[in-house]
């Protein structure tokens, strides 16, 4: 238990009278629950410490090191493909010719070039278109196409197919095409057998000038060759080859609106006689 000092309570002439306080139980008690307070108070200032992880020297180094190694390389290699470049400019520059072309300018070649062979065959030039000469076996002349119907029809019994060629006006009937005016004799005698009169006469296509694209040109030129060559074999009562028709045919440009039923008839004509074979491309190239 504490002590207390005296406490004066009293001053009687001189005689001073003490009286010393004691602690009661409620005063023990006061001062426990102050004590206490006074405890948990100062627990509740004091914050718990948290423990700092420290960091391993050895991952440290070991970060920093990676870290220096991939700088360097890095660096190495932005370094190295500049000189690179450069290098290749320089070496680029001494190896190529002074009189080389550009890219730009081998393109722009093979363009013209191009289009130039596009063009082959698309821009058209004035033909003239010269005669085709021969004898051929006429079996009519008519003002009206119709009226010829009664004489074909007694051709066909006969096995002559006649073509007409229509000039100044009159339809001309014909039976066969020969290269001289003997063949011509001898064949109107053989297709008629007396029942029917052919008669001989000199004949060749008109003269004119037409519009067709180059390439149709130059095929019309091996047309003639080729009617001039066939007219002049043997006989002919024998077809032409199939296979030189093709020949010929197969040479005409893909784009030969002017030249078409003049190609249509080679192929259509397979295998029959070459007087009729001649006589009906004669007709085809008069009509172009």
């Amino acid at each position: 238990m504490a002590k207390h000092k005296p406490k004066i309570i009293k001053d009687t002439k001189g005689n001073w009278t003490y009286k010393v306080h004691t602690s009661s139980k409620e005063d023990d008690a006061e001062r426990e629950s102050a004590a206490a307070e006074e405890r948990e108070q100062t627990k509740a200032d004091l914050q718990p410490l948290v423990p700092v992880e420290r960091p391993v020297k050895g991952h440290r180094k070991r970060n920093s090191v990676w870290k220096t190694i991939l700088i360097s390389a890095g660096s190495a290699i932005f370094v190295g493909s500049i000189i690179g470049f450069f290098l290749i400019r320089m070496f680029g520059q001494v190896d190529t010719p002074s009189n080389a072309e550009s890219p730009s300018q081998t393109t722009t070649a093979v363009t013209q070039a191009e289009q130039e062979e596009a063009n082959l065959g698309t821009d058209t030039v004035t033909t003239s278109l010269d005669p085709l000469e021969s004898y051929i076996l006429q079996a009519g002349v008519f003002s009206e196409q119709e009226n010829a119907e009664p004489l074909i029809s007694s051709l066909t019994d006969l096995n002559i197919q006649p073509v007409f060629f229509e000039r100044d006006g009159e339809f001309f009937l014909m039976a066969g095409i020969t290269p001289s005016e003997d063949a011509a004799q001898s064949l109107a005698a053989s297709l008629s057998d007396n029942q029917t009169d052919l008669y001989v006469k000199e004949w060749n296509t008109q003269p004119k000038e037409i519009e067709m694209t180059e390439a149709e040109r130059e095929w019309i030129t091996a047309f003639q060759t080729f009617f001039d060559e066939q007219l002049q074999q043997a006989d002919v009562t024998q077809p032409i080859a199939d296979e030189t028709i093709t020949a010929l045919a197969d040479k005409a440009p893909e784009e030969g609106a002017t030249i078409d039923e003049l190609v249509t008839s080679l192929t259509e004509m397979q295998g029959e006689p070459s007087f009729y074979q001649l006589l009906s491309w004669m007709k085809a190239y008069d009509e172009l």
